[in-house]
């Protein structure tokens, strides 16, 4: 039974996968569509058919197979043939190997252009239609179809007199040209030269994905303004129904390739006449060939602007490409969102605050004092007692509170510099020839580098070159260099020296005291003189929520006394990409989540919206591990929970340039029993 779902997914999934989709609705009408030629419909699952299973056969990667991306290319040759020539043994036999030819096509390509980053899109259909068109020329046992050349043959052959009639009814409409060639541009993307085809292929699209249907009529439509502004003819988009290439042009770089947003369709209306360009000049080369075009222009822009989307050195976020391909425009755009405002904008290395306890701010970014110009963004660290960063006196630097504390790695790396040997300062001196005083510099990653300065001397526990994991200790807090009162300075960089000018980065998940309220902040937004301290995590907390690997959980849900279900079994998995993730087997629904030392984060949902899994995944989309009595956790959900069934669709056409529906989860921390070793810890959360 497994066998044939799988067989049927990838069936209905290669024809969705033309269209950038993974919609099983949208893939099953479009299989639909490519019957009202029965030659073509049958040649296309034959086609797909043929591919897969030798893909299968080679031992090709099953999850890709699955998801119709080595079975799409085939099919579009299968429709090509199918419509071009009539059945036979030797037609049968010329698709077979026309398939075979593709798929191969598809897997060369998919190796060389995968190394730059490319998608192969539908070269290997181009490449296969091409060689059997040439090829054909000298196979007799080939007959040209005359399907599609006699319009009402055909709609009689299919409905006899009742669809004949029907024809003639709906052909007294009158509809705009423009608007007919966009229907029979996105029909001839199957080979499917007609209206009606056009008409359903362009209600599935709007009812799978709005933001598609949306740039299908903006490619569309700006390539009909562009020719008529240019005075060129209007026909060459309606003879061979090359229009399509606007089309499918407009859906991958306005939402599929690239987060759908102003910026993207900007650049699928300044991208358009680069498309007439290759439409008029590709078909007047391959005319000497009598050969069409197809899709040939829609492949070499596409391919071309990703290409040089990846030189650039600045702009990254106009536009701004996916980094984990969703599948559908709308899932795109709201898990990049989502992801943004719940990580911030630069969160691949988190950084951390790098000390233990609560500390304040005593300069921020933009200070008064030294953080200025080019160093302007940067921190100094103390620690107060009342009003007081020290006791006594404060004549001595042993008398501040920070002096000789430990200082902690923000984030994993490798010790890059390290600067040693300078003396404390008296209290009210500086040294301004050494200026960061004793420094340490860790690289992160590439272009990421955190500085920490005023150590102090003989206190270092690394060395150059060492590996440092977060939260590892590096040195103690002194007072050398242009440093007249014992503190921390802290600063993020994209240089390895010494002083470098410093980068906008934010720390995250840190706690935040604003008077007698405890804030969680996931990135910081702090100023002068606010309390601040990374997350004290709760052992009872991280033990309920470190889902591992491996694990089984078996439970039963209760309302106080009386149990409500039979018991419910969730597993923990990762799958090769190290993406973890929780599962139902009873309801088959997926929840992904990331987990680091001091909380859980869920990222996605896929499967029954009515099972527990689903509920616990709203329930405890965050958490963080320490226990802060009221504290308050706020983090955005993802659009597609929303259950506003009327508007969400508005949302999803205005969604690239604003949103008005914001779910929203929130967590308080109610509850803990200090007595046996918080054993039981009460969290209540609610979504808006």
């Amino acid at each position: 039974m497994d066998q044939i779902k799988n067989t049927g997914r990838s069936i209905i999934k290669s024809y969705s996968q033309i269209f950038f989709s993974d919609s099983w609705i949208l893939g099953a009408t479009l299989l639909v569509v490519t019957f009202f030629s029965l030659n073509a419909g049958i040649s296309g699952l034959l086609a797909i058919a043929v591919s897969n299973g030798v893909a299968y056969l080679i031992g090709l990667n099953r999850q890709k197979i699955l998801s119709g991306f080595y079975g799409f290319n085939p099919l579009l040759v299968g429709l090509g043939l199918g419509i071009y020539y009539e059945f036979s043994a030797a037609f049968l036999l010329v698709l077979v190997f026309s398939a075979l030819l593709t798929l191969f096509a598809s897997v060369v390509l998919e190796g060389w252009l995968g190394k730059y980053g490319l998608p192969f899109l539908s070269f290997p259909f181009l490449f296969g239609i091409w060689v059997v068109q040439l090829a054909s020329r000298t196979y007799t046992g080939l007959e040209i179809s005359e399907a599609g050349v006699y319009l009402f043959n055909d709609i009689f052959n299919i409905g006899g007199d009742a669809a004949l009639n029907a024809h003639r009814a709906l052909s007294a409409i009158p509809i705009p040209d423009s608007l007919l060639v966009y229907f029979q541009s996105l029909g001839a993307i199957f080979f499917q030269y007609n209206l009606y085809a056009g008409v359903i292929i362009a209600v599935a699209l709007l009812f799978t994905s709005r933001i598609s249907f949306m740039l299908s009529l903006i490619g569309y439509y700006t390539a009909f303004l562009f020719y008529y502004f240019i005075g060129a003819d209007f026909g060459e988009l309606s003879y061979g129904f090359i229009g399509f290439n606007f089309i499918l042009s407009a859906i991958a770089i306005g939402g599929f390739f690239i987060i759908p947003s102003f910026w993207s369709i900007l650049w699928v209306v300044l991208l358009t006449p680069l498309l007439s360009l290759l439409i008029t000049g590709s078909s007047a080369v391959l005319s000497i060939l009598q050969l069409s075009t197809f899709s040939l222009p829609f492949n070499i822009v596409v391919i071309t602007f990703l290409y040089v989307l990846k030189f650039r050195e600045r702009n990254l976020r106009k536009p701004e490409l996916v980094a984990v391909q969703q599948f559908s425009q709308e899932r795109n755009l709201y898990s990049h969102l989502n992801y943004l405002a719940r990580f911030g904008n630069r969160m691949n290395i988190p950084i951390h605050l790098p000390f233990f306890g609560e500390w304040t701010i005593n300069q921020g970014h933009n200070g008064d004092i030294t953080h200025k110009e080019d160093w302007r963004h940067a921190w100094d660290f103390v620690i107060l007692e009342g009003d007081k960063e020290y006791s006594g006196e404060g004549k001595r630097v042993k008398d501040f509170y920070c002096y000789n504390k430990p200082v902690l790695a923000p984030a994993d790396g490798i010790v890059f510099e390290i600067v040693d040997g300078i003396e404390d300062n008296e209290i009210g001196k500086m040294d301004v020839k050494n200026n960061w005083g004793n420094t340490i510099v860790i690289k992160h990653s590439e272009f990421l580098y955190s500085q920490l300065s005023h150590l102090r001397k003989g206190s270092f526990q690394v060395e150059k070159g060492s590996h440092v994991k977060q939260g590892d200790l590096l040195a103690y807090v002194g007072n050398s260099g242009r440093s007249p009162f014992p503190h921390l300075h802290f600063q993020l960089q994209s240089t390895p020296f010494v002083g470098s000018h410093t980068i906008s980065y934010t720390c995250s998940r840190d706690i935040q005291r604003i008077k007698d309220r405890v804030v969680f902040k996931v990135t910081s937004s702090t100023g002068v003189g606010d309390l601040i301290s990374n997350i004290e995590s709760k052992e009872g907390l991280r033990n309920a929520f470190s889902f591992i690997p491996g694990q089984v959980l078996k439970f039963r849900l209760a309302d106080g006394e009386a149990i409500m279900h039979e018991e419910i079994t969730w597993e923990v998995y990762a799958d090769i990409y190290n993406v973890t993730y929780l599962y139902c087997p009873q309801t088959k629904s997926y929840c992904y989540f990331k987990l680091n030392k001091d909380e859980l984060v869920f990222t996605g949902f896929k499967g029954n919206r009515k099972s527990e899994l689903y509920h616990f995944y709203l329930a405890a989309y965050r958490v963080i591990f320490g226990f802060y009595k009221d504290i308050r956790l706020d983090d955005p959900l993802p659009v597609e929970v929303s259950r506003y069934r009327f508007w969400k669709p508005l949302q999803d056409f205005v969604a690239p340039f604003y949103r008005f529906i914001t779910p929203a989860f929130q967590m308080h921390y109610t509850e803990m029993d200090e007595m046996f070793d918080a054993s039981q810890i009460i969290l209540r959360s609610e979504v808006r």
